[in-house]
């Protein structure tokens, strides 16, 4: 066998033992990926922003609890998350870059990356905001 062959084969198994297995929470790297929660949280957060690019926010409101429902104002957390008014905000693009649970997996948040346009200035911005979860009676709930 050549050795660079054998050196790729070596290299390939220690990627494989490094997303395999995570010395530091003694899990495997993949079950992260797998989570329900984690996916949950991330479906969520997706839909929140195809909400807001659509401007529905009555349905964006309904990712909060109910007590929160009632007080929660949709376009006054646009403009505090993006720092523009909801009607000159044109959301192009939006992605999930990292999420993760606390040690309780009660906690979660979500960073996104967003793609935006402001209209009045013609202008294309990335964003990078953070939305915040909890687990209430087996639901989770934006914060």
């Amino acid at each position: 066998m050549k050795k660079t062959t054998m050196a790729f084969i070596i290299l390939l198994l220690v990627l494989g033992a490094y997303f395999a297995y995570d010395a530091k929470w003694g899990k495997s790297v993949f079950l992260k990926f797998y989570s329900e929660d984690l996916n949950t949280i991330n479906r969520i957060s997706l839909s929140f922003m195809e909400d807001i690019r659509f401007k529905d926010f009555k349905k964006a409101a309904s990712y909060h609890n109910e007590d929160d429902r009632k007080k929660v104002n949709i376009a006054k957390k646009i403009e505090k998350l993006f720092r523009i008014k909801p009607e000159l905000l044109d959301i192009m693009e939006y992605e999930v870059m990292e999420s993760s649970l606390d040690s309780t997996k009660k906690r979660g948040r979500v960073k996104l990356k967003a793609k935006v346009h402001v209209l009045n200035l013609d202008k294309i911005k990335n964003v990078e905001l953070i939305l915040y979860y909890k687990k209430k009676d087996g639901a989770w709930y934006m914060e």
